[in-house]
């Protein structure tokens, strides 16, 4: 008489499943190992390198929770050195998966400096197209973020921009930012919720924006549809 075992009632697919959890949790534990390691926060910083094409460095790297890759104290290479220098900072950024989208990216405290270049371009160029956002509408956004398809959950807590001339002279800054992209969920379409609010913006032209909040959708044939629009409005020496 064969005994039956607990190992017998799984069953091939029991036992694919319980393969795979192993693995992921060697994979897991094997990654939050790896980004306390010198060489991990290289791989992590070459791997941004080449995606954005500027030279990033991160004080810290750890896991946190749920489980997202969190970069502290993140910046570009020469952003703190005296004078003018395009590029960005933050004080947190994590990346991890999302139950809305594919994967969720949060940025505290961030830094962006755009500085005009030859040809009307902005430097960095990975951020270029933000370069129009002072002179147009702020839901211009929508079009100058590369959040299609709903991929991305994101989330801009504490922002500051501002865009220089080519003679280093600060042309436009906004203070304050707060911008959150969620994928909604609506019968026959994918839409994104946009909210996004600022303490003060100082246009080109020298007209300045206070208390502004915004909240619009949009979609991949929908550029926004205006939910909100609140904001002060004035006039500031250049």
């Amino acid at each position: 008489m064969k005994v039956k075992t607990p190992s017998d009632g799984m069953g091939g697919a029991g036992r694919f499943l319980v393969t795979v959890l192993i693995i992921l949790i060697v994979l897991l534990v094997t990654v939050f190992f790896a980004v306390r390691t010198r060489g991990g926060h290289e791989f992590i910083e070459e791997r941004i390198e080449k995606h954005l094409g500027v030279r990033i460095t991160a004080e810290r790297m750890r896991i946190g929770w749920p489980y997202a890759l969190v970069l502290e104290d993140l910046r570009t290479e020469g952003f703190d050195e005296e004078g003018v220098m395009p590029g960005f900072a933050a004080r947190e950024v994590r990346l991890g998966p999302s139950l809305r989208a594919r994967y969720r990216l949060f940025i505290r405290r961030g830094h962006l400096r755009l500085v005009e270049t030859e040809g009307e371009m902005w430097d960095p160029a990975c951020f270029a197209r933000l370069g129009e956002l002072p002179y147009g509408d702020l839901a211009d956004v929508t079009r100058m973020l590369p959040l299609t398809e709903g991929r991305v959950d994101l989330e801009v807590n504490g922002g500051r921009v501002e865009w220089f001339d080519r003679r280093k002279g600060i042309l436009s800054s906004a203070h304050g930012i707060r911008y959150r992209v969620t994928p909604v969920r609506i019968p026959g379409r994918a839409m994104r919720h946009h909210a996004l609010s600022l303490y003060s913006m100082t246009r080109p032209n020298g007209a300045r924006m206070s208390d502004v909040a915004r909240e619009w959708l949009s979609s991949d044939t929908i550029e926004n549809v205006e939910l909100m629009d609140a904001q002060l409005e004035g006039t500031v020496a250049p």
